[in-house]
C-alpha cells in the first residue's frame, strides 16, 4: 500500500466541492490529495513515516485562492515602504513624522515611499499635500500613494518628475493646482505615473519582494494569486524567482496596465499564454476608471460632495473595444478595471464587441471591482460569463470614504455580491493589496456584514452568508485562473493545497469572523506556514 505522506484528521473538512460536503481526515501524498472522508477512510493510509496532524477540532480548508492583489507590489511595500494605513497613522502629521524617521536613516537622494492613507479616518479629514511633506523632506523624494491612480509627492519628487506650474494635464489624468496654479502634490489618473515611472527597483529587490510576499501570504492561508499589471521586467522576476525555486505562491500573471491599443500589441507580441501550475501568464490587465475615494471613478451622476465631477475615463469605448478584441482574438483572457456604473457599462460594451466580432469559448473575462453595475451590465455579465472579481474588504477599511463620496443611499447598492450569485456569476473576492491588507477573515467578515471600520452597514440586503463569502476564495475564484480542475476545493486528485485555521468560520456568528485566524498553510502538499 502506498501510504501517505501528510494525514491530517480529527477535525472539520471543509471541501468546498460542489455539494459542499464536510469531511473529518485528509491524506496528502506526492504533492496530492489522495483521499478526504471519514477518519476510518482514511487513517488506513498512515504508514510509519507518515506526519500525522491533530487538528484537535480546528478547520481545514482549501487553500485560499486570491483572485486580484498586487502580488509583487505588495512584496515591496512590505520589505521596503512605510505603511500609513490607519491606524498605524491617524494623522497627516503622523504620517509626516513616519516619513521624518525614515528619511533619517536613508541616504540623500533616495526614494522615500509609504502608502496608504484613507482621509476621512484621518484627524485632519482632507487630503495631504507637498506642504505637509516638504518640511521632513527637503532633499529626499517622496511619494505616498492612496489607491489606485492617486498619490502626493513633495516637492523633491515633483521636480525629479518634471512637473512645474506649466505642466498640463496628462491624457486621463489631473495635476491638481492651488489658486495660484502651484501643483499642490497630488496627483490624479495618469499623472501619478508622471512620478511612478521615475521610481525602480533592481531585480534582486523584486526577488526579495517575492519572497515577503509569499510568506505573507501564506500567513493567512493564501495558496494561489491572480497578479494583476506585470511588465517585462516584473514577468521576469517572477520567472526567476520560480527557476531558482523560491516560488511557492501559484501567481497567474496578468500582463498591464495597457491603457493603449499600441501598448496592447506589445503584450500580444511578446508573450502568449503558457507556463505551469505554479506560474503562468493568463490575461490582460486594463482599467476604465479609476477609484470612489480619489472621485475618479466614473460614474453617469456625479459625487455627492462634487456633482459636477463624474470620474475619470481612462481610455475610449472605440480604442478599448480594438484592444479587447486585440487580446480575446489571440487567447488571452482580459480582466478591466471599472468601478463606476459608466465605466462598467463601457466595460461590458467592449466585451460584447469583442465575443461578436470574434467568437471564442469559455474566454472567462474578468471585470474587476463592479461596484455600481447597471442592469443592462448584469444581464451582459450574464450573458457573455464574464466573472466578477470585487473587494468586499473595502466596505470595513474604506467604506467610510465611500459613503462621503457618494452618500449611503448610493453605497447600498455598491458590490451586489448577493446579486452576483443568485445569477450565477462566478465571483471572486480580493484585497488588491496593497490598497488593503490581504486578510481573508475581513473579507468573509465584510461580505456577510457589510460593516464599515465605524459600524456603518452598507447595503445590507446584499449580505451573504459565511459559506458562500468562503467559496468566494475557493472554488468559484479557482474558475477565475482556469484551474478549478486542480485548486480550489478538497477532492481526491487536486493538489495538496490547504489551509488550517483556528475554528470553523460556518459555525460562528459574523463579528466572530474577525478573528479567524491561519495556523498552518499547505501547498503541493508541503507546509510552508506554521503559526
Amino acid at each position: 500500500m502506498d501510504f501517505a505522506d501528510v494525514v491530517l484528521q480529527n477535525g472539520p473538512i471543509l471541501t468546498m466541492d460542489d455539494r459542499r460536503r464536510e469531511a473529518n481526515a485528509v491524506a496528502l501524498k506526492d504533492g496530492k490529495i489522495i483521499a478526504v472522508g471519514g477518519k476510518p477512510h482514511v487513517t488506513r493510509l498512515i504508514g510509519p513515516l507518515t506526519e500525522v496532524i491533530d487538528l484537535d477540532g480546528r478547520c481545514v480548508t482549501p487553500g485560499l485562492v486570491n483572485t486580484h492583489d498586487h502580488f509583487l507590489e505588495h512584496g515591496i511595500s512590505s520589505a521596503f515602504i512605510i505603511d500609513v494605513r490607519y491606524p498605524k497613522a491617524e494623522s497627516i502629521r503622523e504620517i509626516a513624522e513616519m516619513v521624518r524617521v525614515r528619511v533619517g536613516t536613508s541616504p540623500t537622494d533616495q526614494w522615500v515611499l509609504a502608502h496608504v492613507w484613507d482621509e476621512t479616518l484621518l484627524e485632519e479629514r482632507r487630503f495631504p499635500t507637498r506642504y505637509d511633506l516638504d518640511p521632513v523632506s527637503p532633499n529626499n523624494p517622496v511619494f505616498i500613494k492612496r489607491v489606485f491612480q492617486m498619490g502626493v509627492a513633495n516637492s523633491k519628487a515633483l521636480e525629479i518628475a518634471g512637473i512645474t506650474k506649466d505642466t498640463l494635464d496628462p491624457e486621463f489624468g489631473i495635476i491638481e493646482k492651488d489658486e495660484n496654479g502651484t501643483p499642490t502634490g497630488l496627483l490624479r489618473g495618469r499623472a501619478t505615473q508622471l512620478v511612478t515611472d521615475k521610481i525602480d527597483w533592481s531585480q534582486e529587490d523584486k526577488l526579495k519582494a517575492i519572497r515577503q510576499a509569499c510568506k505573507d501570504f501564506h500567513r493567512v492561508g493564501f495558496t494561489s494569486v491572480i497578479e494583476p499589471g506585470l511588465m517585462a521586467d516584473d514577468i521576469e522576476a517572477f520567472q526567476e524567482s520560480h527557476r531558482r525555486g523560491e516560488l511557492d505562491t501559484r501567481i497567474q500573471m496578468q500582463i498591464g496596465f495597457l491603457m493603449s491599443l499600441d501598448e496592447t500589441k506589445w503584450a500580444v507580441e511578446n508573450y502568449g499564454i503558457g507556463g505551469d501550475d505554479m506560474l503562468r501568464i493568463n490575461g490582460l490587465k486594463m482599467a476604465v476608471d479609476g477609484g470612489v475615494g480619489p472621485r475618479t471613478a466614473l460614474f453617469y451622476d456625479g459625487y455627492l460632495d462634487k456633482p459636477d465631477v463624474y470620474g475619470n475615463q481612462m481610455v475610449s469605448q472605440d480604442e478599448l473595444n480594438e484592444m479587447v478584441e486585440l487580446g480575446h482574438r489571440n487567447g488571452f483572457q482580459v480582466a478591466i478595471h471599472a468601478i463606476g456604473d459608466k465605466a462598467i457599462d463601457i466595460t461590458m460594451n467592449a466585451y460584447e464587441y469583442a465575443q461578436t466580432t470574434s467568437p471564442r469559448p469559455d474566454p472567462r473575462h474578468q471585470i474587476v471591482h463592479c461596484y455600481f453595475p447597471t442592469e443592462n451590465a448584469l444581464k451582459q455579465i450574464v450573458d457573455l460569463d464574464v466573472m466578477v472579481n470585487t473587494q468586499t474588504p473595502f466596505f470595513y477599511f474604506l467604506g467610510e470614504s465611500f459613503i462621503e463620496a457618494l452618500g449611503p443611499e448610493r453605497c447600498e447598492d455598491c458590490m451586489p455580491v448577493k446579486t452576483f450569485v443568485e445569477k450565477g456569476i462566478p465571483v471572486g473576492i480580493s484585497h488588491d493589496a496593497t490598497v488593503t491588507q490581504p486578510l481573508p477573515n475581513i473579507g468573509i467578515y465584510a461580505s456577510v456584514a457589510r460593516k464599515t471600520l465605524r459600524g456603518n452597514v452598507l447595503g445590507n440586503k446584499e449580505s451573504v452568508d459565511a459559506e458562500t463569502a468562503l467559496g468566494f476564495y475557493t472554488m468559484p475564484a479557482a474558475k477565475h485562473s482556469f484551474m478549478d480542475n486542480v485548486i480550489g476545493s478538497l477532492e481526491v486528485g487536486k493538489y495538496g493545497d490547504l489551509a488550517v485555521w483556528n475554528f470553523n468560520p460556518l459555525d460562528v456568528n459574523s463579528e466572530k469572523l474577525k478573528e479567524w485566524e491561519c495556523q498552518m498553510t499547505f501547498v503541493n502538499g508541503k507546509k510552508v506556514y506554521e503559526a
